[in-house]
């Protein structure tokens, strides 16, 4: 448990450092302040041009991996430094760095910018981890808190993001009771193993309602959102923040050229204005005109109309005849 001093130290800092809606509702270009704050995955070098002017997000995310070995500082306004959590977990199974090492880093990169808040060094709980760990929930969960109080007094100076971590709800619930009153009234916490779940909005919907239930005095970050999963009202409703990286995903495979750094920022600015649709309620999914069943993948083949035989082995129909294969996929199409 941190001490008493600890907490008194960061308290301060802690209701000084979240987000100035003034200022950013300024550079919104509206009266009132903003819903989801949205920070846009970064590099630093790219921290000063990425911010799409007409639509700007809330600031960037920058990880300590893309600042280990970099010496000059580097231009940029409001900004999240993170733990480089993911990366370090699922490809070396634990931290490489000890939290001595993590807190220099703090350190050193906050004279750059408008540091908000550097993320707590977590330990996700999605299944895969586990795998590659050898470890429970509960002992990355441990390991979560662990890091964050030793974080603490060796950066009383910049506001550290405790991250709550399970994966089932009950998990995520007790983790709350692990860190008891760590958890401010008010704190800005992260809320980890939910990226990869973008594709099960309910998910997503029910942790956080949760989370909310129990303390909703807490003002969560989601790390890693996509656009689709800000298209839900609840999602919109429970969350303070998000960030996502998502906007790079087409040209990671790519070598770059002469135009490489130009398309990284087209990309950048139009993920922040469907980012920013999404929020205001302003988007509309487009159906593929050639969507039969929803799925984008062409029209809804009709029965009555004579197709190419193939055969199929026998070895592979379980017993059934090719007319009880052929009743089956038509249920399956309906």
């Amino acid at each position: 448990m941190p001490n008493v001093g600890a907490k008194e130290m960061i308290e301060p800092a802690y209701e000084d450092f979240v987000q100035n809606h003034p200022a950013i509702a300024n550079r919104l270009c509206t009266e009132s302040p903003p819903g989801i704050l949205f920070f846009i995955g970064s590099s630093p070098s790219q921290a000063a041009t990425i911010v799409n002017p007409d639509f700007p997000c809330a600031g960037v995310m920058i990880s300590v991996n893309q600042l280990q070995k970099r010496k000059s500082d580097f231009v940029a306004k409001d900004w999240i430094l993170d733990s480089g959590a993911f990366t370090e977990i699922s490809r070396y199974g634990q931290y490489r760095s000890s939290v001595g090492e993590y807190a220099m880093q703090i350190r050193r990169w906050s004279q750059c910018g408008n540091l908000l808040i550097a993320v707590s060094q977590d330990w996700m709980c999605e299944p895969f981890i586990l795998e590659r760990t050898g470890l429970t929930v509960t002992q990355h969960q441990q390991l979560t808190i662990e890091r964050y109080d030793a974080l603490l007094p060796l950066v009383p100076q910049v506001p550290i993001m405790p991250v709550i971590q399970g994966y089932k709800i009950s998990e995520y619930l007790s983790h709350i009771d692990q860190y008891g009153d760590r958890l401010l009234p008010n704190m800005w916490v992260g809320v980890g193993s939910v990226c990869k779940r973008n594709s099960d909005l309910n998910q997503i919907e029910d942790i956080l309602a949760s989370i909310k239930n129990k303390r909703p005095d807490l003002r969560l970050h989601g790390f890693g959102l996509k656009q689709t999963a800000l298209e839900s009202p609840v999602v919109q409703s429970l969350l303070y923040s998000c960030d996502s990286m998502a906007w790079s995903y087409p040209l990671r495979f790519k070598s770059p050229g002469d135009d490489f750094v130009q398309n990284q920022m087209t990309l950048a600015h139009k993920y922040q204005v469907g980012v920013q649709e999404r929020i205001e309620g302003s988007y509309v999914r487009k159906i593929p005109r050639t969507s039969g069943a929803g799925n984008g993948q062409g029209r809804k083949p009709k029965w009555s109309h004579k197709t190419k035989p193939v055969r199929l082995p026998v070895k592979f129909r379980n017993g059934k005849s090719l007319e009880d294969l052929k009743s089956i996929a038509q249920e399956w199409d309906k």
